[in-house]
């Protein structure tokens, strides 16, 4: 074929690889099945359509799989017997000729080869046999049932490698539902398939073999050649060389017979490009699924922040305008005379060394310290709304273990604290900035930086109230008030501004902290790097549907 299909391949086995890293079991399962195919059955084809074929022999535990090869090839080169699984390293066979094509990474590359005598642990042992036929490899794979779940693991992956596969079953459980399993695996694929049914007993050949057939016509396999095997005497752990006769035929017409062969490669490699296509579609298909549930819990943590932010103002005004300290803020606010400001300064200092004495604060200043403990408060409550959203929102995507489902309350107080005094902090840079441009620096000073700051902090507050009925006269009073202090000392058009410069700065520092909080839960379910690695794979499935197919 165009080497524009093989890159194309290789293209897809790439994307593959990248793709099985970020998808869930399920996916991944499906996803590693294509590229074992990719990799075992497609680019060898694509890259030397000519090579030798691997026909491998699988079956259930006991069927006499190990027998049959070591009978056909006439020495013992897999171990059988009555201990199981018997077969616990695949044997391959192949005629001199054939060994440089099934030592190469190219055959079935995920797995280690050893040549000669003896078994090498976690790898295929290929025995070179002068007499083998040269355009073919007999494999004698696990059981497919084994006890030991590597076994049946590999005897899947190699019999998803195979060229053709002979199956063999006995008469004693040719009807075993895993068998089918596999077998009519082979039958969605297209695969050439041939059975061999083992140790009949005498006279009941033709029933049973019937009964076989009739049994793989209803399984989609009408018409796979059935080669029978009666029940007898083995020698040196083999059986007589007549027994084997139909087998060795069956291999003997395809080893000799070059258009055969071809036909084999062409529908073996056309039904593993199509189960691959499929298998990598439905991994693909159920990845995006995932990555939307993702996406899904991601924007709902981002609305859940965005309405926690939102909150912070409006229930910091609806709980802090009213009721005492909202009539504490308006008697701070209304006693102020900045036109005497001067006169009050010098007052003040000696209130304030008097207070400082007696280890009291100013009264603003206190005022101020409630609305800034207030605002902490409404801070941590907020947190602990956006940590129970974000976890309802991960819990059911995440297998992995999520921290604890409450916030612990210590830290959320201890963040809102210090969130609030920065906001603070930041309002009075505020004012005293705005005041250095309008150039009251000295009356601000003489005035009292604090009762500026208040009014600006309520006249945030005021700026997102929900206030109602009776509340309004002493809320709206606060409101009023500030409003007068601030223009007072810079001008009508500056107040709005500078309320709206101090609520951004709150609104900032409150999602910055919020989205802080959350951060640990939002890292389990942000996958957008994920996307990026999906259309690639969808990109290469694209590519390999127009140039495969």
């Amino acid at each position: 074929m165009p080497g524009t299909a093989v890159d194309a391949a290789r293209a897809l086995a790439d994307a593959l690889t990248g793709a099985v890293l970020v998808m869930d079991p399920h996916a991944r399962a499906s996803a590693e099945r294509a590229l074992r195919r990719l990799q075992d059955v497609v680019l060898p084809r694509l890259e030397d359509a000519n090579a030798p074929i691997l026909i491998v022999v699988g079956g259930s535990t006991g069927s006499g799989k190990s027998t049959l090869v070591n009978s056909l090839v006439g020495r013992n080169v897999s171990r059988a017997g009555a201990v199981r699984p018997t077969t616990r390293h695949p044997v391959l066979v192949c005629s001199p000729q054939a060994r440089a094509w099934f030592t190469s990474e190219r055959v079935l590359p995920r797995l280690a080869k050893h040549v000669g005598e003896g078994e090498s642990p976690g790898a295929v042992t290929i025995a070179v046999d002068d007499f083998w036929r040269p355009g073919i490899a007999i494999l004698d794979a696990p059981d497919i049932d084994s006890v030991e779940e590597s076994n049946r693991r590999l005897a899947a992956e190699l019999l998803d490698g195979a060229d053709l596969w002979i199956f063999v079953t006995s008469a004693a459980r040719y009807a075993d539902a895993v068998a089918w399993t596999h077998l009519e695996e082979a039958a969605r694929r297209g695969l050439r398939v041939a059975i061999v049914l083992n140790r009949v007993p005498a006279g009941a050949r033709g029933e049973i073999s019937a009964d076989l057939a009739a049994l793989a016509e209803r399984r989609g396999l009408a018409g796979v050649p059935i080669m029978t095997i009666d029940e007898q005497e083995l020698t040196d752990g083999r059986l007589p060389i007549e027994a084997v006769v139909p087998v060795g035929a069956f291999l003997e017409s395809i080893g000799t017979d070059a258009d055969e062969r071809a036909r084999i490669v062409r529908r073996s490699l056309a039904g593993a490009v199509s189960s691959c296509l499929e298998e990598a579609r439905g991994a693909l298909a159920r990845s995006r699924e995932e990555l939307a549930a993702y996406a899904g819990a991601l924007e709902g943590i981002e609305r859940a922040v965005a309405s926690c932010v939102r909150d912070v103002a409006a229930s910091s005004s609806d709980d802090l305008l009213r009721g005492e300290i909202s009539a504490r803020i308006a008697d701070v606010l209304g006693s102020w005379d900045v036109s005497r400001s001067l006169s009050r300064f010098v007052a003040g200092v000696r209130s304030r060394v008097v207070d400082a004495v007696r280890g009291r604060a100013a009264p603003e200043e206190q005022v101020r310290r409630d609305l800034t403990g207030g605002l902490a408060q409404h801070l941590a409550d907020q947190y602990h709304r956006a940590w129970r959203e974000a976890y309802r929102l991960t819990e059911p995507l995440v297998n992995s273990s999520l921290p604890d489902p409450d916030l612990d309350p210590g830290e959320a107080d201890a963040l809102g604290r210090a969130i609030a005094q920065e906001w603070a902090g930041e309002v009075t840079q505020i004012v005293r900035t705005q005041a250095e441009s309008s150039r009251v620096t000295g009356r601000l000073l003489a005035g009292g930086i604090n009762v500026v700051t208040l009014s600006l902090m309520v006249s945030v507050f005021a700026m997102t109230g929900g206030i109602t009925g009776l509340e309004v006269g002493v809320a709206g009073a606060s409101a009023a008030l500030s409003q007068t202090v601030l223009e007072s000392y810079f001008g009508e058009r500056n107040v709005r501004s500078l309320a709206l410069q101090a609520r951004q700065l709150l609104e900032r520092l409150a999602r910055t902290s919020i989205e802080g909080v959350v951060a640990v839960l939002v890292e389990r379910v942000d996958r957008s790097g994920d996307a990026v690695v999906l259309e690639r794979l969808e990109a290469a499935l694209d590519r390999a549907g127009e140039e495969l197919a």
